[in-house]
């Protein structure tokens, strides 16, 4: 649950910067003690806040909302989108997906996906490969960074901070669609040819032979690619 009304989010951004605090402590200058009593209640029924000698204080799900909302006003913070992407080389060859899913629908790029709570980077790649693609890659090496901004009419639409996963060793049999994605092993050559996501880092990656930080700039117009611009790139070790 996430607090949905003002009330709400005032007694959460209370609690945050004082973790135990009464009744009155939280009604402040609030006129209307019936209203905000529905509100304390609610939180409580939710979960979020508990009580003890009568005294609030935030339950354990209350302090982990509290990492997501801002600390001045209580609205909901804004993060970047952590994901993985999927380096995957077999001889001249690479594995490439072709997106069925907003957002970038239709696109090929690597093999990418959200990094889950509690997962680290790695883990997450092996899993979304098995599940994606059919393939256990006994091997996995973390090697690169890209923060990526994407812009639309001057408006920054997402912020995703991708690290570039290394797999190798495969087993398996490739599997050639899901739900998610079209998985299909080609040269390097088929795959620049492909209508595909924006990339001036392509070959540094390819061919890193260090780790590699890099941030990016991606433009669109009317829901498609039309520029991409590197603002760094750095290669360590």
């Amino acid at each position: 649950m996430e607090p949905d009304h003002p009330l709400q989010r005032g007694i959460i951004l209370k609690l945050i910067h004082k973790p135990s605090a009464t009744f009155t402590e939280l009604l402040g200058d609030e006129k209307d003690s019936n209203k905000f009593s529905y509100h304390l209640t609610k939180l409580e029924s939710a979960g979020m806040i508990k009580k003890a000698d009568c005294r609030y204080s935030l339950s354990d799900e209350g302090r982990k909302l509290s990492s997501f909302i801002e600390g001045d006003t209580g609205s909901k913070a804004a993060f970047p989108t952590f994901a993985h992407v999927l380096i995957v080389r077999d001889g001249d060859k690479v594995l490439a997906q072709r997106r069925l899913k907003e957002p970038f629908y239709g696109y090929w790029g690597f093999m990418s996906g959200k990094i889950n709570f509690g997962w680290n980077v790695e883990e997450c790649a092996r899993r979304d490969i098995e599940e994606e693609c059919g393939l256990k890659a006994n091997k996995s090496e973390l090697i690169g960074i890209n923060q990526a901004k994407t812009y639309e009419d001057g408006k920054l639409l997402h912020h995703h901070i991708m690290f570039y996963v290394k797999l190798s060793e495969l087993e398996g049999k490739l599997k050639e669609k899901t739900h998610k994605g079209e998985n299909a092993w080609m040269t390097i050559d088929e795959f620049k040819k492909k209508e595909r996501f924006p990339d001036p880092w392509f070959d540094a990656v390819m061919n890193a032979k260090g780790f590699v930080n890099i941030e990016t700039e991606r433009i669109m117009k009317d829901g498609k690619f039309v520029d991409c611009r590197m603002g760094t790139m750095k290669t360590i070790g």
